[in-house]
């Protein structure tokens, strides 16, 4: 939902290439966008700080190259 007025979005090139899906109730959806929506970023992006936050990522080169995309599109 990158299309989203007022949201960030990533610079090309730099976004998923795997279709991720899953059904889940209303309010979690909703409250998920709520979050998205608040501070101004993708649900694939808020997908990716969430799990960056469960499971540190191990290299340094995958972390500059996450702060390289989300610099370029601030």
């Amino acid at each position: 939902m990158a299309d989203v007025a007022g949201r960030r979005k990533r610079a090309r090139g730099t976004g998923g290439t795997v279709p991720l899906q899953t059904k889940v109730p209303a309010h979690v959806k909703e409250r998920w966008e709520q979050l998205a929506n608040s501070r101004a970023i993708s649900l694939s992006v808020l997908f990716e700080e969430l799990i960056d936050q469960l499971v540190p990522r191990t290299t340094t080169q995958e972390t500059t190259q996450k702060e390289a995309a989300l610099e370029l599109t601030s």
